[in-house]
């Protein structure tokens, strides 16, 4: 008998919260379903996948687009591409991974008439978007079979425009190989650490002007991730005094090595869809400093318990805080030992079982 097929839709592989959780749910989906990523734009794959997945780019490298006429011709250009690979590869469904994917995903299964799973990624809020997108969106993710997202703060912004039960709250699988690398025998180091992409959203220029301030003498900070604000945080760093004490250590393959030896764990997004470094650190006992943002954290942590909440954007508070675990390691156990509470909901293996009760609704 002849397994469903389904489809993943993504701009990329390369390093990022969405396509680690696609990653993640293809290798353990492919024992269920036939698994084809679609993705985007060609660019290098960062995450080991199974090799019964197939991978096909449905476009060229990214370029910048310039003017109307070309973004309409280019968006017209992938939708025709994903309708032929669908109808090439007999897609039974088609699962949209962020915004643009999903747009693209719920057009395409309409001319192919096949069901559609769409996936918000980040807070809807805070997508920095124009008036066209925002009104495609709109109109077409109420189209859709369903709509996953991560927090229940992000399910009551759709469910304004999207029937309430074509939506549901699905968290992010932890990465297998990532949780088969916990090891508490490791000699914890006084490290700080952070983990995310060098951008705005992540906001770790707060996280380094607040280590300057604070007294750690004894301690590092270390950030692992790259992207826009790389350069700007060196040339930070530099000004700072603090080039032995902050490293930058750029996408590597081994993050377990980092949580593993970290001490604590300080969390400064401006917004989130739901943070997986987050949930990453907490699985490894770190304890947690977090910004209380749109959304996630909030969710994850209940404040002073297994972890601690401050106001977005406050580096006040970050300070104070950062400051009150680094002296105070007895609070540090605590936290630590609170953290491992609840963990399995982020089991790949029930996070997986959710996802497929979904997908075979909609295929039988």
């Amino acid at each position: 008998m002849q397994r469903p097929r389904i489809a993943f839709l993504i701009p990329s592989l390369e390093t990022g919260g969405a396509e680690r959780v696609v990653a993640t749910l293809s290798n353990h989906l492919i024992d269920f379903f036939d698994v084809t990523i679609l993705v985007l734009y060609k660019s290098p794959i960062f995450f080991d996948l199974d090799p019964r997945i197939q991978v096909v780019f449905c476009g060229d490298s990214y370029k910048p687009i310039y003017s109307l006429k070309h973004s309409f011709k280019t968006h017209i250009r992938l939708t025709r591409k994903i309708v032929s690979l669908l109808k090439t590869h007999n897609i039974d469904l088609i699962i949209g991974f962020m915004t643009t994917p999903n747009i693209y995903a719920v057009l395409a299964s309409r001319l192919v008439k096949i069901p559609c799973i769409i996936s918000e990624r980040v807070h809807p809020e805070y997508i920095d978007t124009s008036k066209f997108w925002f009104k495609l969106r709109r109109r077409l993710y109420p189209i859709a079979d369903n709509l996953i997202v991560q927090t229940q703060d992000i399910a009551d912004y759709f469910s304004k425009f999207v029937n309430p039960k074509k939506i549901q709250i699905i968290l992010n699988p932890l990465n297998p190989s990532l949780v088969e690398k916990r090891d508490q025998q490791v000699l914890k180091e006084n490290i700080i650490l952070n983990v995310g992409r060098l951008d705005y959203q992540k906001n770790q220029e707060m996280l380094i002007k607040a280590f300057a301030n604070i007294n750690a003498d004894n301690w590092k900070l270390v950030i692992v991730g790259d992207g826009q604000e790389k350069e700007h945080y060196k040339s930070l760093i530099n000004e700072l005094n603090l080039n032995g004490k902050i490293t930058l250590v750029g996408n590597t393959n081994n993050i377990a090595e980092y949580y593993n030896k970290a001490s604590l764990f300080a969390f400064t997004s401006r917004y989130e869809g739901f943070p997986n470094a987050l949930t990453e650190a907490m699985f490894f006992g770190l304890p947690c400093i977090a910004t209380d943002c749109p959304s996630g954290p909030s969710e994850l942590i209940d404040d002073s318990v297994n972890g601690l909440l401050i106001p977005s954007e406050d580096q006040l508070a970050l300070e104070e805080k950062l400051q009150l675990l680094i002296s105070n390691p007895e609070l540090r156990s605590k936290i630590s030992i609170a953290t491992e509470n609840n963990i399995d909901k982020f089991n790949v293996e029930n996070v997986s079982q959710q996802w497929q009760k979904i997908i075979n609704n909609l295929l039988n």
